[in-house]
């Protein structure tokens, strides 16, 4: 992240929070509830007073001068959870400018996405109107990219959007390519051989696990000096505080990984270091499913991608998710983007049409994520206690067709005006 921005943002995570708070109780009456964590009740009550979800049922009483929501023959859902995303972080891929994923270097566990969230960022309102409630916002590029945190799609500051920070430390599995090299296409002298080349890259690999391995044995060994009265206090390095509770398997630390043969390490590198460990990516996780539910390792896939091979099926992306569920591994699935965050209910949906069950699809992108990254006691289900991220729609939230009528973070109603309602009505009646 820029310099500048950096510290201008972090003074700004500082203040007070500014979102707007729920002013007095609000019932959604005569819905049909998906509570995810329950039965689905087919005409239910559920009461939110200061922004927490206080009654769910059939039954519930409403209280003088609560605002009511007529929700008959519409859905209400917990609003969804996308688990890998950089919202918040990215605007135009094609100017740098408005992009703030990646620091400077291939070692950056210091760097804290939700220092630098963009908070009017028009992407949000547009992931916001299709049922998303909240992300996790996580950094991309080198080797560690940084630590994420759980962002609700609604407030004025950095601070007031933050549900849970930090959340995980994101890494990427080291391929050991060097970089690609044009010149190399044309000056044969310099072409190596195969086997040099695997050589190459397995040297290269191993000096870059070996730095991973370095870092997490001295956050550890940070942490010890520091509660050791009979030795001197270490300066104080905040990288390596930071690091303490990853290094010692407190929080996850999320590798991406895809190929099974780049996964399978990750596993075994995160069990040697005593890790706990989530593969973002995945795409053959599939391949995986033995290790993966022997070390309870979660996964985040995204669903819409090609076979990584030539002889794999058409569809194994599209059946990751279904192979995943079969053998009991724990999964969330995402859009690992941006811009299109909106379209996450039809990753799940793509999920369903091969193998999952809707039920399943749905609680991957709402309960499940919450469970994974520690958070399912305030969000991605409908339950007392919860918090109010609630989504109301025509019909079925996995279907295109399905409207989103109302969104509410918090108990807070949203607005569902987007850069793209604005330009529809700008150019509508144009001839």
């Amino acid at each position: 992240m820029k310099a500048r921005r950096f510290v201008l943002l972090l003074a700004l995570a500082a203040l007070p929070a500014l979102g707007v708070a729920q002013e007095k109780p609000l019932a959604i009456r005569g819905a049909r509830v998906v509570t995810v964590s329950g039965p689905v009740i087919e005409k239910g009550t559920v009461l939110v007073e200061r922004g927490r979800i206080v009654a769910v049922g059939a039954d519930v009483a409403v209280p003088a001068g609560a605002t009511v929501v007529d929700g008959t023959g519409k859905t209400l859902y917990p609003g969804l959870v996308d688990a890998l995303t950089t919202l918040g972080l990215a605007e135009v891929s094609a100017v740098s400018a408005t992009m703030d994923t990646t620091e400077v270097g291939d070692m950056n566990p210091q760097a804290h996405t939700w220092v630098a969230l963009h908070p009017d960022s028009e992407l949000i309102p547009v992931a916001r109107a299709n049922g998303i409630t909240t992300v996790l916002s996580a950094p991309a590029g080198g080797l560690v990219s940084g630590q994420s945190a759980l962002v609700r799609l609604a407030g004025t500051t950095p601070a007031s959007m933050v549900v849970k920070a930090p959340v995980a430390l994101h890494a990427v599995y080291p391929s050991g390519q060097p970089p690609f090299d044009v010149s190399r296409l044309f000056d044969e002298p310099e072409l190596k051989t195969l086997s040099e080349r695997v050589k190459e890259q397995e040297k290269n690999q191993k000096k870059a696990l070996d730095r991973l391995a370095n870092l997490f044995a001295e956050a550890k060994a940070n942490a010890a000096s520091q509660l050791d009265a009979s030795r001197p206090a270490p300066e104080t390095n905040l990288a390596l505080e930071g690091l303490a509770p990853f290094a010692r398997g407190e929080a996850p630390v999320v590798i991406r990984a895809d190929d099974e043969k780049e996964i399978r390490a990750s596993v075994r590198f995160a069990s040697d270091h005593g890790l706990k460990l989530v593969i973002a990516g995945g795409l053959e996780a599939w391949r995986c499913t033995d290790v993966l539910k022997e070390k309870d390792v979660a996964v985040l896939l995204k669903v819409e991608r090609l076979p990584s091979r030539e002889s794999d099926p058409y569809d194994a992306p599209y059946a990751n998710a279904s192979a995943l569920q079969r053998a009991g591994v724990r999964f969330a699935i995402v859009s690992d983007d941006s811009e299109n965050v909106r379209n996450l209910p039809y990753e799940a949906a793509m999920a369903a049409a091969y193998g999952l069950t809707e039920e399943q699809a749905l609680r991957a992108i709402t309960l499940s994520p919450a469970e994974i990254f520690g958070a399912s006691d305030r969000i991605g289900s409908i339950a007392a206690g919860r918090e109010a991220n609630l989504v109301l729609a025509s019909g079925d939230i996995l279907d295109t067709r399905t409207q989103v009528t109302q969104v509410f973070i918090e108990g807070v109603p949203q607005s569902l005006e987007t850069r793209h309602t604005r330009l529809y009505d700008r150019y509508k009646d144009r001839p």
